[in-house]
């Protein structure tokens, strides 16, 4: 009970703050792919870009959940507030989730990390996966920026 109370907080916290963040403009854009393996502890690994100030900078994504199973493949769109500095976006991410997906699936994800960085993800996900808990996740510049290349975002994931 104590925990579903505390699962519960964290959701609304989460929920509050992402639609307080969506009054205004968001700060970057970023979109990412990854892949998930789980057996009561997952793990997902895949790479991505960040849009923010005009350029693109690739990154790598990493992370860890508790309580699924599963395989599945992942493409997300964001939206990213509260990014001052470039060197704000890096770091761990934590969300508190929950979901079945069977073939293909979708949805939002609310993350923020220790530096206020809050991310609004819409995602699709294709494979077999079934998460009750929460978990990490981890971001990594992988590199400068790519001046020459094209800084654009879709708006939103294909289904």
């Amino acid at each position: 009970m104590r925990f579903t109370r505390m699962v519960l907080i964290m959701a609304l916290v989460a929920g509050t703050g992402a639609a307080l963040a969506q009054d205004r403009r968001p700060d970057a854009r970023l979109t990412f792919s990854s892949t998930s393996f789980g057996l009561l502890f997952g793990f997902s690994q895949g790479q991505g870009a960040l849009e923010f100030q005009g350029r693109k900078y690739p990154f790598t994504v990493s992370g860890i959940k508790v309580a699924t199973l599963g395989i599945s493949k992942v493409d997300a769109l964001g939206q990213v507030y509260r990014l001052r500095e470039l060197a704000d976006f890096p770091g761990r991410y934590i969300a508190v989730e929950g979901g079945l997906t069977v073939v293909q699936g979708g949805g939002n994800a609310v993350l923020r990390n220790e530096r206020g960085v809050m991310l609004y993800l819409q995602n699709v996900q294709y494979g077999l996966d079934l998460t009750l808990g929460g978990g990490g996740v981890d971001i990594a510049l992988t590199g400068s920026a790519d001046p020459s290349a094209p800084a654009v975002i879709p708006d939103a994931p294909a289904r």
